[in-house]
């Protein structure tokens, strides 16, 4: 057992036996001491040991005490002060309901139904007594279990302690309890309280009322000597209106009774303050006489309230600026609230307070509404972002719009499920992506046409254009790759270089489409020819090489040579009847192992290709190293020459060309001459060859064309009257379309110029150049003539539509004249034809005075040939043309 109860016997005012339960030696019960002893013993023991003892001190005690059983809650037992507290049960043994109080039985009864269950300490409960004839009486009831143990079981009991409390001792532990209570509350919530009574002149302001405000709590009182020194501890923008408030409070003006304002903390900062104030007493004219309130510190709050306020308004102007629309909507029935941003991008123009999801759906794409429906369901989880993208036909005005939704499914306060989200119409993203798409696909596209056209630019840099054979840089590329693996494999790499023989008399006179089809044609020859392995390029204009491998000897490459010739050599279909082009072939080996370079080994083929050449038509030539020499000195010629042009050593010469009846200088024939650094002067059959091999014959031509115009002129500013200069003009310098601006750049007058074109080229199919450019040397003042005429097959039509001033006959028909007078017949139907054409004639390799003659019976209109002069330079020309004058007579 364990109880506070104790049992205490005084004597003369000393206490000489103290009777105590288990655990109690000293405590507190309801407010009074309970005195101890050091000779005190158990209670159990006391009651069993002195029963008789116990019974005659117990019934006299003037408090009440009862044995109650603790399964029935039966009074087993009660001393005179309890059976006098409860009434009903004097002198019988029953229950304890009927004396209680009704409103307190339940607690009482299951108060000792705890107590007889447990191993429970004693405990206490104050309830209230029923007494039909009097007021109910207020007792402390205190109870503890108590185990008696006899012959039988152990039997439980309940020992029930009745102490009966004073109304007013009651009312005072409540008003106490009720103000620990508040006072609790008050310093829990942080209030500080303010009593203000204006009829005495109170006033009362907490602890926490100055905590707050960071003050030292010394008294009640305020801490301010008047209130207009408080209201300078507020923010001014709050002080007439806190000072209004507090006048309007004192009138007893409700609307003014709670109020903010911000208040100087002792620290220096502000804080804010929440006042909420009430009357309590007032004067007998209605005023007001005492004001009780709290103050509260919302600094924190108003901290808050000032960050949400911000947030959300930058919320708000990212929304509008954003232009997203917000919904709340229930899960299942999709209905719900659409802000306005909302109704705007569907054109909802009646703003409902609520869509429903059937307006939705109507708005929206078919193909659209199956996808987005799932979203937001059972299936989907809550505070997880959905987002898609979807088409809705605006309400309004029927236009197609882009949206793109998030979406997030939440449970509401009500434990209802919801969907959040928001919309915003992405109409312009979406034509800019589509842009962006097609854009990307054109970029593809050009992407993939510009790989096409860089594998054309990568095959058009290797490769020839014209036959699409492989071009110069591909087969030294590829040479080198071949002497490389021929190295590892000890084994020989040839080349054969290929030139067709004629082709550029071919292509003068037939023109550039008769020469591209037996380019084309060779090409194809020679892939058809290739053996396994081998490799062919073309280098130059009519020039092939062609890599071969070969072990023991030349014969089988030597072979191969010959019938590429034999090939080269077949009959070729020009339009007007066939040409046999043949060529020449140089070989050249690479030593076995190889130790010569890419570089010298063709340059040892093109040697070889040289002596090819020099043997004759259709030849074939091994390198000799014994021609290395001379080809060393065919490369100082070349390089002499294009220094000689670089250094504009070509200079003109001139031939007269008489007048076959007077003898008078009638023209003269303009001729490239090599004025070289030591003087001597080089003709043009020195170098022309090489100039032609070279490729610079036209630069030559320019350069001559350019120092005889500027003669011309010298000629005219130095008082002479020259004659026209007959230039000779190559094929290619026809077909030039800048010819004319250069002539007009030069200065060519009427009169100055006339042009040489070899009959051998090919006048009948000219091009639209050419065509244009006779067209305008009429317009120039430069006549044309035909050169070495008899030669080659010149018709009547050509004559005609070229419209030659004058025919030279070739040397080749005039020197026969004086061994062979049968040959006078056709130099006579030569002039016959061009005076039936009104041409004149001139006769060229005039070599003696016998040919002289000869043709001046023949009708000739002009003579030109050693006979007469020889080619002279301009400073000799000039005192030629100034004896001439001198010699006519004085008109």
């Amino acid at each position: 057992m364990a109880n506070f109860f104790g049992l205490a016997l005084f004597r003369e005012r000393k206490p000489v036996m103290f009777v105590y339960s288990e655990g109690i030696k000293a405590g507190v019960l309801a407010g009074e001491t309970v005195i101890t002893s050091s000779i005190a013993e158990p209670l159990e023991d006391f009651l069993r040991d002195n029963l008789g003892f116990a019974e005659v001190i117990l019934g006299r005690s003037p408090i009440g005490f009862a044995l109650i059983d603790a399964d029935s809650l039966d009074v087993l037992g009660a001393n005179t002060a309890f059976t006098y507290l409860f009434q009903p049960v004097k002198d019988e043994v029953i229950g304890l309901a009927a004396a209680v109080h009704p409103e307190d039985r339940v607690a009482f009864t299951s108060f000792l139904r705890r107590i007889g269950r447990r191993d429970e300490k004693a405990r206490y409960i104050i309830t209230r007594l029923d007494r039909p004839a009097q007021n109910s009486r207020s007792v402390l009831a205190l109870a503890a279990p108590l185990s008696l143990s006899g012959t039988t079981a152990p039997q439980r009991r309940i020992l029930l302690h009745i102490c009966e409390l004073d109304a007013e001792g009651i009312l005072e532990r409540d008003a106490t309890k009720r103000a620990k209570r508040w006072n609790f509350a008050l310093m829990s919530s942080g209030l500080g309280v303010w009593d203000h009574n204006y009829r005495t002149g109170e006033k009362y302001y907490s602890p926490t009322w100055h905590q707050m405000r960071g003050l030292t709590a010394l008294s009640s009182t305020m801490p301010f000597a008047t209130t207009e020194d408080w209201l300078n501890q507020l923010h001014p923008d709050d002080r007439v209106r806190v000072r209004y408030a507090i006048q309007q409070q004192q009138i007893g003006n409700p609307a003014f009774m709670n109020f903010e304002y911000r208040e100087k903390h002792a620290d220096g900062h502000y804080i804010w303050i929440e006042c909420r104030g009430d009357a309590v007493e007032f004067y007998d004219d209605g005023r007001p006489s005492r004001i009780i309130g709290t103050d509260r510190d919302i600094t924190e709050r108003k901290e808050a309230e000032a960050l949400l306020q911000n947030t959300t308004r930058k919320l708000e102007l990212a929304l509008e600026t954003s232009q997203i629309g917000i919904f709340d909507i229930d899960a299942m029935s999709r209905d719900g609230f659409w802000d306005e941003r909302m109704l705007t991008i569907y054109g909802i123009d009646d703003h409902p307070d609520t869509v429903s999801h059937t307006r939705w759906r109507s708005l929206t794409l078919p193909e659209d509404v199956a996808r987005i429906e799932r979203h937001g369901h059972d299936g989907e989880p809550f505070d997880v972002t959905i987002s898609d993208d979807y088409r809705i036909y605006r309400e309004n005005d029927k236009a197609l719009r882009h949206i793109h939704s998030r979406m997030r499914r939440y449970r509401g306060e009500d434990g209802q499920e919801r969907v959040i989200g928001v919309n915003w119409d992405v109409t312009e993203e979406a034509r800019l992506r589509q842009e962006l798409l097609t854009a990307k696909q054109l970029a593809e596209a050009r992407n993939f046409e510009l790989d096409r056209a860089r594998s054309d630019v990568e095959h058009a840099v290797l490769h020839d254009y014209l036959t699409g054979l492989p071009n110069r840089n591909y087969l030294e590329a590829e040479l080198q790759r071949r002497l490389e693996i021929a190295t590892a494999n000890t084994t020989g790499v040839a080349l054969l270089h290929i030139d067709i023989f004629g082709f550029k008399s071919i292509n003068d006179t037939h023109g550039h489409v008769t020469g591209d089809n037996i380019l084309r044609s060779a090409a194809s020859m020679l892939r058809f020819l290739c053996r396994h392995n081998d490799f062919v390029a073309r280098v130059s204009g009519d020039e092939f090489i062609m890599i071969a491998s070969y072990k023991d000897d030349s014969t089988a490459l030597i072979a191969l040579a010959r019938r590429i010739i034999a090939e080269l050599s077949k009959p070729v279909l020009t339009g007007d009847g066939e040409e046999r082009p043949g060529g020449s072939i140089g070989i050249a080996l690479s030593e076995v192992p190889v130790t010569l370079s890419a570089t010298e080994l063709m340059q040892n083929a093109d040697i070889a290709l040289l002596r090819a050449k020099s043997m004759g038509r259709n030849c074939v030539a091994l390198y000799d190293s014994t021609e290395r020499q001379r080809a060393a000195q065919d490369k100082a010629r070349a390089d002499a020459l294009l220094r000689a042009i670089d250094r504009d050593e070509f200079i003109p010469f001139y031939q007269p060309q008489f007048d076959a009846r007077t003898g008078r200088i009638s023209g003269v024939e303009v001729l490239a001459r090599w004025q070289k650094p030591d003087g001597t002067i080089a003709s043009a059959d020195s170098f022309i060859p090489l100039a032609d091999r070279l490729n610079v014959t036209s630069m030559i031509d320019a350069r001559i064309l350019e120092s005889t115009v500027k003669d011309y002129q010298r000629f005219v500013a130095g008082g002479l009257k020259p004659p026209r200069m007959s230039v000779n003009l190559t094929p290619r310098r026809l077909s030039d379309p800048a010819l004319i601006d250069s002539l007009i750049a030069l200065g060519v007058t009427p009169g100055m110029l006339t042009f040489e074109l070899l009959e051998s080229t090919f006048l009948d199919r000219y091009d639209d150049i050419c065509a244009f450019n006779l067209k305008e040397f009429g317009h120039l003042g430069v006549n044309i003539e035909v050169d070495d005429f008899g030669t080659g097959y010149t018709s009547i039509v050509s004559l005609l539509k070229v419209a030659p001033s004058a025919l030279k006959i070739a040397r080749e028909l005039i020197f026969p004249l004086v061994a062979k007078p049968d040959q006078r017949q056709i130099v006579k139907a030569i002039i016959d034809i061009a005076q039936a054409l009104n041409i004149r004639v001139i006769a060229e390799g005039v070599e003696t005075e016998e040919h002289a003659e000869i043709l001046r019976a023949l009708g000739c209109d002009a003579l030109q040939g050693f006979a007469l002069a020889r080619p002279v330079s301009a400073g000799t020309l000039a005192e030629l043309l100034r004896s001439e004058a001198s010699a006519l007579p004085t008109p």
